[in-house]
């Protein structure tokens, strides 16, 4: 039955269930800054004195262990911490990579949840009404605790962000090749740069690996000369210092170019641009539904005012939106003093031998040359074409044409919209080239425009340069059978 009122001390109060409360222990929260400090102590030693705490993490938790027991395909430990293997003992910068981000997210996560412990505080309450200053003054606690809360979320925001800061400037002085804002394509954050005259003193190229495990193939940033000696930068990648310096010794980069909607060919932009304040910036349209905060200065190619190197470098834009398909862009240029097509992805070349930058993270991350058969694999694969144990025929029929169509980009967006597809590739046609250079494997390769409408046979009801057989499609099926799109 209902309680009856107690004969001395009032009516009786029961216990409600527990509200949780921004309060902690008072000991608690007189440690949590004391703590705090000593995590992000922690977290700026592991940054400035990686050696004795790398080699000794490295000598506990970092012993290779293959994780595929398959002959040359071979997953290891390697490939998922940074592209290295540690073996026991070792004092080197590598295992940075892969840990240090550990250490600080540890960092800050152990901080916040010491900061803003939360815990349940039983309340009691008068089964009788509260009377109106009880429940001022509840409201005051709880929104002083709220202020206290928030004030400390601030102040351990900035603690991290100043010890991400230190240790980021740390690792750039320490290794040329490390950019880890900038780099979300693996392996992270140690990329090597390799520089190359593609067309003498006009054009070249600059090159970093894009792995995923075993699964690894080239990534191309481009650069031209314009006719007043200032640098044209399309498709920035990781801005390692090492690839800055290479970039500064050929001029001034006036002008920083996103031609695609991929997200490896843009991710690095807004990192890129903060080394360059002066560039101006321009990317193809559809950029909005996966900016990554591109810089405010950005301009839209085919928007405004022409660009003031269109003289020198003519461009066409492929884009295309929903309804008829998911937001995708391609924009190609021609340089037109070296007769040359510039593209991103739509037109590849497979080279017979394995790029060489690709020795920076070897087959699986250990660095090393790479086989003529484990090239085969890693072609076919990034073309996304199911193997089928004939890689050597595979790889000649793909290897053989003067160019191909990026398989994905043939079957998964081109059949999407082949009417818009077909009338920007005899756009591109018209051009007077004889070498394309792309984002991806061989560059550059010859090729003339009647060559580079055979490899797009398919928009036009005929043979295409390169053809499939049916059981080679499995891949690519069950990506389409992700985004939907036209059957094959």
């Amino acid at each position: 039955g209902n309680c009856a009122p107690a004969a001395v001390g009032g009516p009786t109060r029961a216990m409600e269930p527990p509200v949780w409360s921004l309060d902690g222990p008072r000991r608690s929260q007189a440690a949590a800054p004391r703590v705090s400090a000593l995590l992000a102590a922690a977290a700026a030693a592991w940054v400035a004195f990686p050696a004795p705490l790398g080699g000794a993490a490295g000598a506990a938790f970092c012993q290779p262990r293959p994780l595929v027991q398959v002959p040359l395909r071979r997953q290891g430990t390697a490939a998922l911490l940074g592209g290295r293997h540690y073996p026991a003992g070792a004092f080197g910068a590598g295992l940075r990579a892969g840990l240090e981000v550990a250490v600080l997210g540890a960092a800050v996560a152990a901080a916040c949840a010491l900061q803003l412990r939360l815990r349940p505080r039983p309340v009691a309450s008068s089964r009788l009404a509260l009377a109106s200053s009880a429940s001022d003054a509840d409201a005051g606690d709880m929104l002083r605790g709220l202020a206290e809360g928030g004030r400390r979320a601030a102040l351990v925001a900035a603690g991290s962000a100043f010890v991400a800061t230190v240790g980021d400037a740390s690792l750039r002085s320490s290794d040329e090749r490390y950019a880890f804002w900038g780099t979300i394509i693996p392996p992270l954050p140690y990329k090597t740069t390799l520089r190359t005259e593609l067309v003498p003193g006009r054009i070249w190229g600059f090159e970093q690996c894009l792995a995923l495990v075993s699964v690894s193939t080239n990534i191309r940033m481009t650069v031209v000369k314009l006719r007043d000696g200032t640098l044209w930068v399309c498709a920035p990648i990781a801005p390692t210092n090492e690839c800055l310096r290479k970039l500064d010794e050929l001029g001034e980069v006036a002008h920083l170019v996103v031609p695609s909607s991929a997200l490896e060919h843009k991710a690095s932009l807004t990192e890129f641009a903060r080394f360059y304040p002066k560039a101006e910036i321009w990317v193809s349209p559809g950029q909005n539904s996966f900016s990554l905060g591109l810089p405010s200065r950005s301009k839209v190619l085919g928007q405004g005012s022409p660009p003031p190197w269109a003289s020198e470098l003519e461009f066409k834009i492929f884009f295309v939106e929903p309804p008829i398909t998911d937001n995708f862009a391609e924009v190609a240029f021609f340089h037109t003093e070296t007769q040359t097509l510039l593209v991103t992805d739509c037109a590849l070349k497979l080279p017979t031998e394995a790029p060489p930058v690709l020795e920076s993270y070897g087959y699986d991350g250990t660095p090393g040359p790479i086989s003529p058969e484990q090239w085969r694999y890693k072609a076919i694969a990034f073309n996304f074409v199911t193997g089928r144990d004939r890689d050597v025929s595979d790889f000649e029929a793909l290897s053989r044409p003067p160019a191909i169509v990026n398989p994905l980009l043939r079957f998964i967006v081109y059949r999407r919209c082949p009417a818009q597809a077909a009338a920007w590739v005899q756009d591109v046609a018209k051009w007077p080239f004889k070498r394309i250079i792309p984002a991806h494997l061989k560059a550059p390769f010859d090729c003339t425009p009647a060559q580079f409408l055979d490899a797009f046979g398919f928009l036009f009801g005929k043979t295409s340069s390169w053809e499939p057989e049916d059981e080679q499609l499995s891949t690519l099926r069950f990506l389409r059978d992700q985004v939907g799109g036209p059957t094959f």
